[in-house]
């Protein structure tokens, strides 16, 4: 008889629950606040009530569809998403209610597309039974208990049931048929009614490459040698600050790579996430196509910038610096004036000494035209005096006038090198095709991600870099990479281009060099600034409150506090540098000294050759000239003693 009893009672309770217009009017309004107008409703109704159910609801132009409760329903075709969001009413005092909520545990996921309704006539909040359902605290999900005309409302969630935390019910208003929806959640962020996990522990994972001094919790979390692993630490402040939001513990991994692609899957970081085993990463990584597969990208936090750091030298090794005032092509320009000047200087020379038939003295303009003429052309462009000059009118014409041309040449000539020594170094090396032209070397700080680089760009000129001064030799078998104390102690000291993240490089500028060194600085970046953000595990229940509380950091300034707590200022050039005298280098005036020292030798060259040649020479003639004296001698006493000769029978018959 009780058993009888308690079935009437149980039907009784349903039927009153079932279709009416007070439950349409619940309906309609709850859903319409929260702007959801596709619906499925799960009960276990007669034909009759679910069609007067249906019909009631869509007259305010909301889709609804009933779905007797069975255990053999396919609920990924049911509630697939035709659009953002999607209602799903379950009548929570139907008998076999519960294996609506098991099948979609096992076939969906409890997020923010799926608004639940559990509709329920007993008093009794049911904490039991709901604290098994793999709920998180993205999920939307409402209980609604009708007392008399009145629904109570109560807002079901659980921070994180895979990670063991506790069901939370929490009253949040009523539905009266007189005063319609009161919703006390209704002007709060989900998120910030539900910061309390109440040290529920998160898994984290980070990348550290140093050695973590003193230990490895005191250097994440201590500005200690902030130079190192910046990126990482400056990260991780983040998500302290994130865990003091929320109010949950970290369980942290370290790990060695923040995620690449190895034989068709991801390593570090990345790799745990696809595995289920990192929540969010406390390391900040860089947006990839390849990477949205496994992650999910909430924030960007910070902008990396990695750069070439070399001391620019301080003249241009590709220039001499005598040939530095005039441009190549005003230089051509120069000669072929200074020849036409010459072959003006030539025929009028000519021509005076066709006017003039003078005797023409040794070693003067007229004797030697052509070598005068060059020497006088040559003594004008060098500002030197000339021993003779032309005596008729056109020629002294064409003489002062080659002189006033050569001495306003020699102004300009000399006013630029002066006040190319007075001016600041000029520096041309300032993009990277210029440093890839350039005779410095250059190298890269040994981190994975800048091998990454190399190995997935399409930009030509990091590609020509690569091929020229980076790829693997057989000097270097693994490339041009260096550690970041030895890379910036080859800039300082051997003249190298070192690649490198700015935040580590100002604090070893800052201690290792000297303010010359600082002000002869150089850098040229590979590419644009990369821009780096938290990120969760793919579909991640922790990604919009992950969201919601990086976005307060950055609009309440925290994180713009947090990175000048970890990032070093660029060194200071200081002004006065500037003023400071430019001596010029022994290498800067070498040519100088290479042209005196080739007229030196060619000369001592010349006078030896004219030395042997002239001895040789008056020798020939010396013993040409005794010779030619003694045959004349020779002659005459031939001549004497032929006369004698002659002279004695003339002598002989007169007597």
């Amino acid at each position: 008889m009780d058993f009888k009893k308690y079935i009437l009672f149980s039907f009784l309770i349903i039927h009153l629950i079932k279709c009416d217009q007070f439950l349409d009017k619940f309906i309609r309004d709850y859903f319409d606040s929260i702007y959801v107008y596709q619906l499925v409703f799960f009960g276990c109704w007669d034909t009759q009530e679910a069609h007067n159910l249906t019909k009631n609801v869509m007259q305010l132009d909301t889709k609804i569809s009933y779905n007797e409760i069975s255990d053999d329903l396919n609920l990924k075709t049911i509630l697939r998403l035709n659009f953002q969001q999607l209602g799903v009413i379950l009548d929570y005092d139907c008998p076999n209610s519960d294996v609506i909520l098991d099948q979609f545990s096992s076939q969906l996921v409890f997020n923010e597309s799926y608004y639940w309704v559990l509709l329920s006539k007993s008093l009794a909040v049911p904490r039991m039974s709901l604290r098994d359902l793999p709920l998180s605290v993205a999920s939307e999900m409402t209980l609604a208990i009708r007392e008399y005309d009145t629904y109570k409302l109560y807002d079901v969630y659980n921070p994180s049931h895979r990670h063991g935390g506790l069901i939370n019910i929490t009253y949040m208003g009523n539905w009266t048929l007189d005063n319609k929806l009161i919703n006390n959640f209704a002007h709060q962020y989900k998120y910030s009614r539900r910061q309390n996990f109440n040290l529920l522990p998160l898994n984290f994972s980070i990348v550290i490459t140093s050695e973590p001094t003193p230990d490895f919790e005191t250097f994440i979390s201590t500005p200690i040698n902030r130079h190192l692993d910046t990126m990482s630490r400056y990260n991780y402040d983040i998500i302290l600050q994130l865990r003091d939001f929320f109010n949950f513990s970290i369980n942290l991994k370290r790990d060695v790579s923040w995620g690449y692609v190895i034989n068709g899957s991801f390593d570090g970081i990345l790799g745990d996430m696809e595995k289920g085993i990192v929540d969010i990463s406390a390391s900040p990584l860089q947006f990839k196509p390849e990477r949205m597969e496994v992650c999910e990208f909430t924030v960007h936090i910070l902008d990396v910038r990695t750069t070439f750091f070399f001391r620019h030298p301080t003249k241009n090794d590709l220039q001499n610096g005598f040939l530095k005032p005039f441009d190549k092509s005003l230089w051509f320009i120069v000669l072929s004036v200074a020849g036409v000047y010459w072959f003006v200087l030539f025929m009028t020379t000519k021509a005076e000494l066709y006017v003039k038939n003078s005797k023409i003295p040794d070693n003067s303009l007229m004797s030697l035209p052509a070598t005068e003429t060059s020497l006088i052309t040559m003594a004008a462009l060098f500002q030197q005096g000339a021993s003779d000059g032309p005596r008729i009118i056109s020629g002294r014409i064409a003489f002062l006038s080659l002189f006033v041309w050569t001495l306003l040449l020699y102004q300009f000539y000399s006013a630029t090198i002066v006040g190319f020594l007075l001016a600041p170094p000029a520096r041309w090396i300032t993009t990277l095709k210029n440093l890839t032209d350039s005779s410095l070397s250059c190298a890269m700080e040994d981190m994975p991600y800048y091998r990454d680089f190399f190995a997935t760009t399409d930009l030509p000129l990091s590609l020509e870099l690569h091929e020229k001064k980076i790829k693997p030799t057989k000097k270097l078998p693994r490339g041009s990479y260096f550690q970041d104390l030895d890379g910036m102690r080859k800039v300082r000291d051997e003249g190298l281009a070192f690649h490198i993240d700015i935040a580590k490089a100002y604090k070893i500028i800052q201690d290792t060099f000297t303010e010359d060194q600082i002000c002869e600085l150089q850098e040229i970046d590979i590419r644009e600034p990369r821009n780096v953000y938290v990120i969760t595990s793919r579909r991640s229940p922790f990604k919009k409150m992950t969201t919601y509380a990086v976005r307060k950091m950055i609009e309440t300034g925290q994180t713009h506090r947090l990175k000048q707590k970890w990032h070093y200022r660029k060194p200071i050039c200081p002004e006065s540098h500037s003023s400071k005298p430019m001596p010029v280098l022994m290498k800067e005036f070498y040519p100088a000294l290479l042209f005196l020292s080739i007229g030196f030798a060619l000369s001592l060259f010349i006078f030896l050759a004219e030395f042997i040649y002239l001895a040789k020479f008056d020798r020939d003639i010396n013993e040409t000239d005794n010779q030619s004296i003694t045959a004349a001698d020779q002659t005459k006493e031939q001549e004497i003693k032929s006369v004698d000769d002659h002279d004695e029978p003339a002598e002989h018959v007169s007597a």
